[in-house]
Formats: structure tokens, sequence, C-alpha cells
């Protein structure tokens, strides 16, 4: 019976473990702001990404020019767009670009409304608007929000439900510590519990790893609107799947850790009789 339970807590203990790790790093690299920006950062270099924008950005900066004067403007504008990414001030424009997204799509969830993610590429749209503006010696207004829908309304759910289980890891986490606990408590030999605790959690590391790996094809099968927010879900999701595999490697080296721990401990302990 002592054996049963502590298998059971054992489990549970795990498998708290795991959501708490998932957790932990929805809330480091997504739910915050600075996170998300640091995970994004790299995409300004994504050669696909950055070909969709440039035919959004022009879009956008066309529908601030009068019509009389889009005939004239538009080599211009073809002309910026295709600088615009080596300009200086590029990688600030974009790293505003993806705060300016976190906040709008974690408001919209906040208030039940918008889709799962929210690009605002204005920022990008006011450096084209400003090299455009500096040609013509004049100034060319820039709009406040150039908002990419990137999903369905029906997808603000898993915004709110994202930020609720980043927000949860803690809690998560002393849980997974409390099972463990008993599971020890309850055991017969807690040096051999301790052990098969870790292998159990670099097991539920390896399982993370491999579903990480499907994330990118999971997301390239959804239908996420225009051309620019499916390259942005798709390296993102690059992104994202390459941040969460390196995270699960450093909880298998836990989990491998504690084994080895629980198998010394078991030597030690028959050593000592």
């Amino acid at each position: 019976m002592r054996t049963f339970v502590s298998a059971v807590f054992g489990l549970l203990a795990v498998l708290l473990a795991a959501a708490a790790f998932c957790g932990a790093w929805l809330n480091t690299n997504v739910v915050s702001e600075n996170g998300f920006a640091a995970l994004g950062e790299p995409l300004a270099r994504d050669e696909s990404l950055q070909d969709e924008l440039a035919l959004s950005l022009s879009d956008a900066v066309s529908a601030e020019v009068p019509a009389p004067l889009a005939g004239l403007v538009g080599p211009l504008i073809t002309s910026a767009v295709e600088q615009v990414q080596s300009l200086p001030e590029y990688p600030e424009a974009w790293s505003e670009t993806l705060r300016r997204s976190h906040a709008l799509t974690f408001g919209n969830a906040a208030e039940g409304a918008g889709s799962a993610v929210t690009l605002d590429v204005a920022p990008l749209v006011g450096l084209v608007t400003g090299s455009v503006g500096g040609e013509l010696g004049t100034s060319v207004p820039a709009p406040e929000q150039v908002p990419v829908e990137i999903g369905g309304a029906g997808h603000a759910d898993l915004i709110s439900n994202v930020q609720r289980a980043g927000e949860a890891w803690p809690l998560l986490a002393l849980a997974a510590a409390v099972a463990g606990l008993l599971a020890l408590i309850a055991a017969r030999r807690r040096s051999t519990t301790f052990a098969l605790l870790g292998v159990g959690v670099a097991l539920a590391g390896a399982v993370l790893w491999l579903a990480a790996g499907m994330l990118p094809g999971m997301v390239s099968a959804q239908q996420v609107g225009s051309a620019v927010a499916s390259a942005f879900a798709e390296a993102f999701a690059g992104q994202a799947a390459d941040s969460f595999r390196t995270w699960t490697v450093g909880l298998m080296l836990a989990g491998a850790g504690v084994f080895v721990a629980g198998l010394l401990a078991r030597v030690l302990s028959r050593s000592g009789r």
C-alpha cells in the first residue's frame, strides 16, 4: 500500500513539475513583454518574414499618401521599403513593434476581444514615411497603429489561458514539491524513490523536447490570415520551439542529476549497514 501511494504521489509530482516548467517558460518568454521582444528579436533577420513585411509596409504607406500624388510618390515608397531594413533605426523599430504587439495582444485578451496575436507594424511604417518625407522635403503622416491580425477572434481565449498558465507556475512548482515530498515520506526506500523521481523528470523533459519540435508544423497547418501574418506565425513558432527545447535540456539534466543523487544515496545507505 505504501508503495502504491508513493507511486501515485511521485507521478503527480512529475506531472505538476512538467506543468510548472511549461508555465515558467511561458511567463518568461511570452507573458513578459521583455521576454516576448527578446524571443522575436531574431525575426528581424528572417528573410521570408521581412519580404512579406515589405509588401505590407508598402501598402500601409501608400494608404497615407493623397491619391493625386500616388503616381509620383509610388517609386519613392518602393525604394524606401527596399532600404528600410538597412537603416540603423530598424532594429529599434522592430523591437518597438514587438512591444506594441505584445501590449495590444494581451490588452485585447484581457478585454475578451481581439485575435490570438495582433502585430502592430506602425513603428516600421513610421521609418518608411520618414524616409519618403525626407526625399520629398515634407512631412508624411505616419499612422498611430497598423494592426495585422494573426488568427481569429476565437483565439483570444488562447492568450488568456497562456497568461493564466504563466502566472500559475510558482503554485504548480510548490504543488510538485509537496507531492514529491509526500512520495518520499510514503516510500519504503526513499533513495530509490528519489532516483525514480529524477527519471520521471528527465523523461518529461524528453517528451516536451519532442513536442516542441511539432509546434512549427502545427502552426504552418493553421489558417492565420494574410501572408505576413502566416510568415510571422511560422517564424515565431520556430523561435519558440528552439527556445523551449533549450530549456528542456536543462530539465533533463536536472532530472539526471536527481537520479544520480538518488543512486548515490542508495549505495551509501547500503555501505553504511
